[in-house]
């Protein structure tokens, strides 16, 4: 059986190549596509298919609920994954056939499935539960190679994935050879394995005027140059502009391929904030869009905020993760384990990269320390710890020295850098700050008869959230404390904050964390 699965692997990859052969497109697709069966290293599939099924059948051995530990626990988060070519050669901006090839099956090996849309949106809506190991895979642009490659690998291994296009060049009038057709659409859907879903109808250009000068931008994000009326778009004309295109999307999918389209994928992740001449574009990019579709996708950067998505965001925009071709497949799997949800109690010595992620500023790792600083352009720093977003009522200690500066902060439920509650310590002072959707807010400070906090790692520092009555410690004692704060999110992760009032002069060495559930 293993041979067998092993030959219709084979036979997909080569079939898909002779039933859409373009000749104008060989040595940009379908080559790479053949030479994944035909050329020398596909003895590594053979190792990699005889290690995960012991000889056996593919789809026998990922069908079966008692093989691989395959998990029973449920997920509390969904991680999506990213891809947008998969391509022979290293490129530097695309993933390699090996390297996807590679990554899929490291996943299966370790317990990943995928799911559908379906499964997933009901999921966020708190309707359905998923097998934790569950990960949502996606595509953008309709490429052609990012289908071909990648569909015989989707087979063999019984994943799927959603497939996000450009419908002016999907599902135009003329054929494309770097796009995906409508036929070749209507396949990927009769196939099972694919969903398609909008990218976009005339949005995905960057090379847009958006001013006299010709200055270029990205098209949802800002108002274009109107060349003929030596003018920029009004407002309306660009809600309008923006509206019609998203619209036009949908309807142009829904109508060629008779499905339903929910999901929408903003073009190089950008849902207006990444503007240049018309600052309201994210809001109205925003309405559009969710008005439309009830989920929609961008890319999260590092430091953006957690990367999973979780039924308590209560949120119709949903994080993915863009592999990197620098990236390893087993460097991929480090990452899935390092942010997905942690567990209290927790502990950190630093002496393996457990996820804390900057915001802003510079983190570093030494000497099994974490070392947060602000830069040349920076007053401060902060950092926060992925995995932590379920964390309720806890204590969170560090060991912490101010190396520079005027205050460190220890931070509690923080959801992103704009809410979160904070007790700010300095040798003088000791405040608790709440930041609600980017406003902060002194709630209470009080002076300090010790001079010694921050100066040397001789008692921990912490905060207590309970509920929602936050204390301020030094040491085993509470020094401050509020109860009954208003508007306190119930839930959310720690971190850490520097800040000064002159750039580039603050930092902290941070030792050791302990975070201990209250229960």
């Amino acid at each position: 059986m293993g041979g067998l699965s092993y030959g219709l692997f084979l036979f997909t990859s080569i079939e898909g190549v002779l039933s859409n052969f373009k000749p104008s497109y060989t040595s940009k697709v379908y080559l790479p596509s053949l030479n994944l069966s035909l050329k020398n290293d596909t003895a590594k599939i053979k190792i990699l298919v005889a290690k995960i099924t012991g000889g056996g059948s593919l789809a026998s051995t990922f069908n079966s609920t008692n093989v691989l530990g395959i998990q029973t626990s449920l997920a509390s988060s969904v991680p999506v994954l990213l891809y947008h070519g998969i391509v022979e050669k290293p490129d530097g901006e695309n993933i390699t056939v090996d390297q996807f090839r590679e990554e899929m099956f490291t996943l299966k090996e370790s317990g990943y499935q995928t799911v559908g849309l379906v499964e997933f949106y009901e999921f966020l809506q708190g309707k359905r539960e998923l097998p934790e190991k569950s990960f949502l895979l996606t595509f953008d642009d309709g490429r052609k190679d990012s289908y071909y490659p990648v569909d015989p690998i989707l087979k063999a291994l019984d994943f799927k994935a959603v497939m996000f296009v450009i419908t002016k060049y999907s599902l135009g009038e003329e054929e494309h050879n770097y796009y995906l057709s409508k036929k070749e659409l209507q396949s990927m859907v009769k196939s099972g394995r694919w969903e398609i879903q909008a990218h976009a109808k005339e949005g995905h250009d960057k090379t847009y005027k958006i001013d006299q000068d010709g200055t270029q931008g990205h098209y949802y994000s800002n108002k274009l140059w109107l060349d003929d009326q030596n003018r920029l778009e009004t407002n309306n004309e660009y809600i309008e502009r923006i509206k019609k295109d998203v619209t036009s999307a949908k309807e142009n999918i829904e109508r060629s391929l008779e499905i339903e389209v929910t999901s929408f994928a903003y073009p190089f992740g950008d849902y207006g904030q990444s503007y240049i001449n018309f600052q309201e574009s994210e809001s109205v990019v925003h309405n559009v869009v969710t008005s439309l579709y009830p989920i929609s996708f961008y890319q999260v950067w590092a430091g953006q905020t957690f990367s999973l998505n979780y039924p308590e965001e209560r949120s119709s925009v949903i994080k993915r993760i863009e592999v990197k071709p620098s990236w390893k497949p087993e460097e991929l799997l480090k990452i899935l384990e390092i942010v997905k949800d942690k567990t209290l109690p927790h502990e950190d010595n630093f002496n393996d990269y457990t996820g804390w992620v900057k915001t802003w500023g510079r983190i570093s790792m030494a000497n099994n320390s974490i070392i947060l600083s602000s830069q040349t352009s920076t007053t401060g720093a902060s950092a926060f710890l992925e995995g932590s977003y379920l964390w309720k009522n806890y204590i969170f200690k560090s060991d912490v020295k101010l190396q520079n500066g005027q205050s460190f902060s220890l931070l509690a439920r923080y959801k992103d850098d704009k809410n979160y509650i904070s007790c700010v310590f300095s040798p003088e002072l000791l405040t608790i700050e709440q930041m609600l959707t980017g406003e902060r807010k002194v709630i209470y400070e009080e002076k300090i008869d010790t001079e010694t906090i921050g100066k040397e790692i001789n008692a921990s520092i912490g905060i207590e959230v309970n509920e929602n009555n936050v204390n301020c410690y030094v040491g085993e004692a509470p020094l401050l404390s509020v109860n009954n704060l208003n508007n306190i999110p119930e839930h959310g992760g720690i971190g850490f904050q520097t800040r000064d009032p002159q750039v580039n002069n603050s930092e902290i060495t941070i030792k050791k964390v302990v975070v201990e559930e209250i229960k």
